[in-house]
């Protein structure tokens, strides 16, 4: 009888842990994405600031590949380089990621929809350590 009662105990913490550890894993990825969605700004304002315009070619300017593990970055140029929209879409354990976060060179940020820009502060807020 004991141990029967030791396994719904251990049954309970588990249905309960379980889920809560998995709600971190996908947020701290998602933090990963904006991360690197930042890092892309930064290095993207460098080359700006060298040459003028963007890039979406970052590696080719002297700069590490902005994907992560788990997320693709992709930039998209404006008319003339002279703005962009970086993209984080989720691959690998995260290749189920309905939000595709993106950053704005004007410096909004939020997610890219229907193709299109949205800006959403308290998306990109909600996952800051």
């Amino acid at each position: 009888m004991e141990v029967m009662m030791a396994v719904v105990i251990v049954g309970i913490l588990a249905a309960i842990a379980i889920p809560s550890y998995t709600g971190y894993i996908t947020r701290t990825r998602r933090a990963d994405a904006i991360t690197a969605l930042q890092s892309v700004a930064l290095d993207e304002e460098k080359v700006r600031a060298e040459n003028g315009w963007y890039t979406n070619n970052l590696a080719g300017q002297g700069y590490p590949d902005p994907s992560v593990d788990n997320y693709l970055v992709t930039i998209n140029l404006g008319a003339g380089n002279l703005s962009y929209i970086a993209t984080a879409t989720g691959r690998n354990a995260q290749a189920g990621e309905t939000i595709i976060f993106a950053i704005h060179s004007d410096g909004r940020v939020g997610k890219w929809e229907s193709g299109a820009f949205v800006e959403d502060n308290n998306l990109w807020s909600s996952l800051r350590p």
